[in-house]
């Protein structure tokens, strides 16, 4: 059987979260420990770097919006406005979807 780790009961919500975190599933916190905190970083490191990541995060927004708009969207001469305007007003948080999926066509 595992071993819990006791915690105060004055501590902090925030660390009374990490602890229930922390016992529940064990590698968790060690596992970011060695791979994301204590991992050494090279000197010519800078903030350019940043937009690697931010391009790929730009990348699977437009994934993940574009497979829900390709849910209700119908392409067809006749049914594209409707289907967008559907989109748009009924479907929900569907302005937002769109408009989120149309700004990450343009960054």
């Amino acid at each position: 059987m595992a071993e819990f780790k006791e915690i105060s009961p004055n501590a902090p919500t925030t660390a009374k979260l990490a602890n229930w975190f922390e016992n529940r599933f064990p590698t968790a916190f060690d596992a970011y420990r060695v791979h994301m905190s204590e991992y050494y970083a090279p000197k010519n490191f800078n903030m350019w770097y940043i937009f690697g990541s931010l391009s790929l995060l730009v990348l699977v927004i437009q994934i993940v919006t574009g497979i829900f708009l390709v849910m209700h969207y119908k392409p067809d001469a006749n049914l594209a406005f409707a289907s967008v305007e559907y989109i748009m007003r009924v479907v929900l948080w569907g302005c937002l979807i769109r408009y989120m999926d149309s700004t990450g066509a343009f960054a």
